[in-house]
């Protein structure tokens, strides 16, 4: 993946900024379950299996500070009370980090569902300046301070690429997408963009669904000033699937 401070967590949809001690995970979509149940899946609580998948990583990488791109929770408008059950009972297992949020579309009113000792950064945007690093949920046009980083982390499209067997059976892999701004296009909007990289982080929650980046690019307005074909695709265990239009 880009050269940068970043390092993914190889099989897992997470990512890691060393220098910090700081864990990023997006799409966690805790209350989904609510959701399935209401549509006829009965898949019960999955809290405590995010949970112990979480705890397992800040534990083998000394993680001290979390952040969570967007989508904490999945239920909107309002949050039922198994949601609301299930963010306290994550946030309280991880009451010991330094926890953060950049709010996504399924967050309105997520102050209002987690613990006061969560940071909420605005929804357009959390810069790591000494790093470098632009962190965004990219449901909305970022802050255009986001552009002039090295590098900007971006969740919301669910990643996934569509691959098909020798019998033409298709199934979907969750992965990582590895772009580069179109300057040309971002400078129309944020006539200060730098040349930089940007990642589209996986879904955490295995449940959420996600759109086939070789089928249907990329969703939000970043996908509208990213170069998608040129995009380079890697599988959650670090595999590299080379370029999209080579997917297509």
């Amino acid at each position: 993946m880009t050269e940068t401070v970043l390092k993914p967590v190889q099989n897992e949809a997470a990512l890691l900024i060393p220098p910090r001690g700081l864990l990023v995970l997006a799409d966690l979509h805790i209350g989904i379950e609510y959701a399935l149940y209401q549509q006829g899946v009965h898949v019960g609580s999955r809290v405590d299996l995010l949970i112990d998948k979480v705890r397992g990583i800040v534990d083998e990488y000394n993680v001290e500070e979390m952040l969570i791109l967007g989508d904490v929770k999945h239920v909107v408008p309002g949050s039922p009370y198994s949601q609301r059950r299930d963010l306290l009972r994550f946030f309280k297992e991880f009451k010991d980090l330094s926890l953060h949020v950049v709010p996504g579309n399924h967050d309105g009113g997520i102050h209002r569902f987690i613990p006061k000792n969560v940071k909420i950064h605005p929804s357009k945007g959390w810069i790591l300046e000494e790093e470098g690093i632009g962190f965004v949920h990219g449901h909305r046009w970022p802050d255009e301070n986001v552009f002039r980083c090295s590098t900007v982390v971006a969740a919301h499209t669910h990643p996934s690429v569509m691959l098909k067997d020798k019998i033409g059976y298709r199934f979907f892999e969750r992965c990582w997408i590895n772009s580069k701004l179109d300057v040309e296009k971002a400078r129309i909007r944020y006539p200060s963009a730098l040349d930089c990289d940007v990642v589209f982080m996986p879904a955490f929650n295995p449940l959420c669904g996600g759109l086939a980046v070789n089928v249907n690019g990329v969703i939000g307005p970043l996908g509208k000033i990213v170069d998608i074909d040129s995009s380079e695709v890697y599988l959650l265990d670090g595999s590299s699937l080379g370029r999209v239009r080579d997917l297509k």
